[in-house]
């Protein structure tokens, strides 16, 4: 089971995705569900780290899991919102994973 936890500030911004697990939805690298979460989140925070120049994922990373952070640092306000709508995208793509593979992928927002 994949599950995935999206941590909101007091503002309702994102702060943290932590996606951590396995679909088991079939056999490695036949495994659809694994690739498509995989593809959506690191897609979009190696676009965010390329294209904004910050580290959003957290050092110790490795299978089955993705931890993306805002980074504490960051004090340029229009890059943080841009960061955060790319993260709302990606949070959006998630749950329709979730929807559509209920038994395999779990979201939840804190």
């Amino acid at each position: 089971m994949i599950r995935i936890r999206v941590e909101r500030n007091e503002q309702a911004e994102i702060e943290r995705v932590l996606i951590t697990g396995h679909a088991d939805f079939d056999e490695s690298g036949k495994d659809i569900v694994c690739a498509a979460v995989s593809g959506i989140s690191i897609g979009m925070v190696n676009a965010i780290e390329e294209m904004f120049g910050v580290q959003m994922h957290a050092d110790d990373d490795g299978d089955g899991k993705v931890d993306c952070r805002i980074p504490l640092h960051l004090d340029d306000p229009e890059k943080l919102a841009k960061i955060r709508l790319l993260l709302e995208a990606m949070v959006v793509s998630l749950r329709n994973m979730a929807d559509e593979f209920p038994s395999y992928v779990k979201i939840r927002e804190r």
